[in-house]
């Protein structure tokens, strides 16, 4: 409350506000590099066994049909025949010894097809054949990592601030992102891409808690969609750079260095007021807010002052009648609030596991892979100013609905295409990404009205922890491609039909006070203690229910 009060004098939009909101949105670049950067450092490449040093076949595209013919044998892949990628002839006489041939795997290695990839870590470390797995593995960790720095850093920075996790986190990731670059062997690239996924994650969510937290009330909405619009952007950037580095440690030293600008925010990035002021550091909140008031060019009434320093000599919430420390057990004591967390977590587990499975597995659908990459990113993009337009008008939860249906109905659609149309399954592929990121984008939104703010950040940590599970198991989704090739995509379709269903039970929050209490969420009656406010101070204007004065009481 006292930090709404300043604000109403700093502006709602004032010079200080929009370089920490600018500042904190573009945490969302590094972000989305590195949550899907494995499309192109995992890249797959077209394969056949490498064959021995007298053979007559040369090299992967030789004109040699006759010698590969002789050498390596033919298989079915859903109804197409094609040279295998992982067996070849031990016979000497090959193919002409006819069903007495002896087939065994790859002796010598493989050779890649490097039209599309000069190198990446399938073919550098041969992730193929019986290790083709460790290629899924390998996002499956990073997003491990992401799972643990949302329970580390998060605890982390609630107990020691925002800022200072902010910039360790930045500190530690900038060289893990140059030495991933020069790892010689698998587990030290999924090592480090393990830590910086941590790292990565406690550098993400500091920035959007210090922007949301900086902001005025009525600019939130606007700077929670402004990170989805900066890590689509990075997807866009991402598409471009692979493009003109075909080599994985050339692309992943071009998504570290635009990091060191980063390091600008030990200047840039402030502490939370909020923050300060939740752990009594008035002296710290105060030359905060003088920083703001010299940047925005106004001045702050010594009233304010006094009512900082008074909350900090009685405590963080001075008018709270009975205190009690919530744990996530609350979250399942009380029928509504248990459903409501139920929910939500499926649908995070849904929205994440189909959302990043469609990002990572661009690579997979026809035609070019960088243009279908950066068209999908495009069409992400539209996605996110559709979403932002339609939440103000349409409210949160329809647009979650629909969006949700027809992404999921696009991508399981693609099982009735046959396979002489493949550019249709990829039309129909972006337009369930689209609908799943239009999702996406409300959903953020969403979720945080829903919970109580009692329980609300232990609300969204356990949704965010079914989402990164979530995230974990997307990739060996497309392993259900060797049973049949468009079973990845109809399981993503039915997944997000049966969620977007369930979301049909969910209230709707457009317009509606955000509940405070457990109670209010039962819908159990429950009247808010009062709130004295000294002569002089003006409270924000959009509050949750009107007020009504008493000379020097205000009751919410």
């Amino acid at each position: 409350m006292e930090y709404d009060a300043a604000l109403e004098h700093l502006g709602r939009c004032g010079r200080f506000q929009k370089i920490t909101a600018i500042a904190m949105s573009l945490v969302g670049i590094p972000a989305g590099f590195n949550m899907v950067a494995m499309t192109f450092l995992g890249a797959m490449a077209d394969h056949r066994c490498r064959l021995h040093d007298s053979s007559r076949a040369g090299g992967y595209a030789a004109n040699v049909t006759e010698g590969l013919n002789a050498s390596i044998p033919w298989e079915n892949v859903g109804g197409t025949w094609r040279l295998s990628q992982c067996n070849m002839y031990m016979d000497p006489l090959g193919a002409e010894a006819g069903e007495n041939a002896t087939i065994a795997p790859c002796e010598y290695g493989w050779v890649y097809d490097r039209s599309q990839y000069s190198s990446s870590i399938v073919t550098e470390f041969d992730l193929v054949c019986d290790k083709a797995w460790l290629t899924e593995l390998a996002q499956s960790i990073y997003m491990s990592g992401v799972c643990v720095g949302a329970v580390l850093f998060g605890a982390l920075s609630d107990r020691y601030g925002r800022r200072p996790i902010l910039l360790l986190c930045l500190t530690v990731q900038i060289p893990l992102m140059f030495a991933v670059a020069f790892a010689t062997d698998y587990v030290t690239f999924v090592t480090l891409r393990f830590i910086i996924g941590a790292t990565m994650n406690g550098f993400l969510y500091s920035g959007i808690v210090i922007g949301t937290e900086v902001v005025h009330t009525s600019m939130r909405t606007l700077f929670g969609m402004s990170v989805p619009f900066t890590m689509v952007i990075s997807y866009i950037m991402l598409g471009a750079l692979a493009y003109c580095f075909r080599d994985w440690r050339t692309l992943q030293l071009a998504m570290s260095i635009p990091l060191v600008f980063f390091l600008s925010y030990w200047w840039l990035a402030p502490e939370s007021p909020r923050w300060l002021l939740t752990n009594r550091k008035s002296e710290e909140a105060k030359a905060v807010i003088r920083k703001a008031a010299k940047q925005n060019g106004v001045e702050i009434p010594e009233k304010i002052y006094e009512l900082i320093d008074q909350a900090g000599e009685q405590g963080s919430d001075p008018h709270d009648c009975g205190p009690r420390t919530y744990t996530m057990l609350d979250l399942m004591r009380t029928p509504k609030l248990r459903s409501t967390t139920i929910l939500i977590s499926i649908n995070w587990f849904v929205l994440s596991a189909v959302y990043y499975g469609l990002c990572v597995g661009t690579a997979s659908l026809a035609g070019d892979h960088y243009v279908n990459f950066i068209t999908s990113a495009c069409v992400e993009l539209v996605g996110v100013f559709l979403a932002w337009f339609l939440m103000e008008r349409c409210g949160r939860k329809l647009p979650s609905v629909v969006f949700m249906l027809l992404g999921g109905c696009a991508c399981a659609a693609t099982a009735a295409v046959p396979q002489t149309y493949p550019m249709i399954s990829t039309v129909l592929a972006m337009v369930g990404r689209f609908g799943i990121s239009v999702s996406f984008n409300v959903f953020y939104v969403y979720s945080a009205e829903v919970f109580p703010t009692v329980v609300r950040n232990m609300g969204l940590g356990v949704a965010t922890m079914l989402a990164r599970v979530g995230g974990i198991i997307a990739p060996f989704i497309y392993l259900l491609a060797d049973t049949w090739r468009p079973l990845p995509l109809l399981t993503f379709g039915l997944m997000s039909i049966v969620s977007g269903l369930t979301m049909l039970t969910m209230p709707e929050t457009l317009g509606k006070p955000l509940p405070n209490t457990i109670a209010s969420v039962e819908n159990v009656s429950q009247l808010p203690p009062p709130i004295l406010v000294p002569d002089g101070v003006v409270l924000p204007s959009d509050t949750d229910k009107p007020l009504i004065v008493f000379q020097k009481l205000t009751v919410l």
